[in-house]
């Protein structure tokens, strides 16, 4: 059964600044807000964001909830983009492990609408057992510090949103990976960063690889 624009949602969850004054960080958080909407703002029923102080934990599972409760709704993607570290998530309200996240979004038991998270935290792949246990089909998330967002996050959304498997969302990506994670290196070991030596963008992709936007 194809999944059409008006049975799909997608939920974003974002917060990495920790104030005004975090000027990287709240480019970061504004560039990929911009290229979440200017990418799949036309291809979902709605998205639903969840950014700066309604990024909580609370706010996820209500989210998840509350669309999974619609019958209308037979997909919900997730978009998660905050600071992470093995196991935890960062949210607005603070680290929550990841299998507390995990036995929340289960108790909704919604899990066969629960398809794609894209986790762009730092460690992500350490989540991502997590997040499939939870009922999610697929999860992408990086091995350790995540610092190759410039190369792939457009990329990747603009392939899922014409259609394409997941993993060939994924694999244009592959190539100009390790470039990014050198720039990012370099930059750590020149301001002795406290993750210099943690960088690894490369993304794990566990669950079903063959999923597309319409399935």
């Amino acid at each position: 059964m194809s999944i059409s624009k008006s049975q799909r949602v997608l939920i974003v969850i974002n917060h990495i600044a920790s104030g005004d004054t975090d000027y990287l960080y709240r480019f970061i958080e504004e560039a990929a807000r911009g290229t979440v909407q200017a990418t799949l703002g036309d291809d979902y029923a709605r998205i639903v964001k969840l950014y700066d102080a309604n990024a909580t934990l609370a706010k996820l599972t209500t989210a998840l909830g509350t669309e999974g409760a619609k019958s209308s709704v037979k997909r919900i993607d997730l978009i998660v983009m905050l600071h992470g570290s093995p196991g935890v998530l960062v949210f607005k309200n603070g680290a929550k492990e990841s299998s507390l996240v995990r036995s929340q979004i289960a108790a909704l038991n919604i899990q066969a609408k629960l398809r794609l998270v894209y986790n762009t935290s730092c460690f992500g792949d350490s989540h991502s057992a997590d997040f499939i246990a939870a009922g999610f089909d697929s999860a992408i998330g990086s091995k350790k510090v995540n610092a190759n967002a410039a190369v792939e996050f457009a990329p990747l959304l603009s392939l899922w949103q014409f259609d394409f498997k997941l993993s060939d969302c994924r694999a244009p990506t592959v190539l100009p990976t390790p470039a990014a994670d050198a720039a990012a290196k370099a930059y750590g070991q020149a301001a002795n960063t406290s993750w210099k030596s943690k960088v690894d963008s490369t993304k794990v992709l566990r669950g079903n690889a063959n999923l597309k936007i319409s399935t």
